[in-house]
């Protein structure tokens, strides 16, 4: 019977170093990911936008267009 001292044990796994077409690769997707976060940035700022305008429209119809601009409400 051996002590557990005596024990052998294997070493920690290793990470093999990355190569060429590997390292292109990321650098590829780093850039892809990139343009889609600017892509998906502008989609929810238009999206913000649109919705404020209907309810801004939304608000105006239901308060009826008379309430809101006045007769000569153009003028100083």
């Amino acid at each position: 019977m051996q002590s557990l001292d005596s024990e052998h044990r294997a070493a920690a796994p290793q990470i093999p170093e990355a190569t060429r077409g590997l390292t292109r690769q990321r650098a590829e997707f780093e850039i892809y990911r990139a343009e889609r976060e600017t892509i998906e940035r502008r989609s929810m700022v238009r999206g913000l936008i649109l919705l404020a305008v209907v309810v801004l429209l939304g608000s105006i119809a239901r308060a009826g267009i008379d309430r809101v601009f006045v007769h000569g409400w153009w003028r100083p």
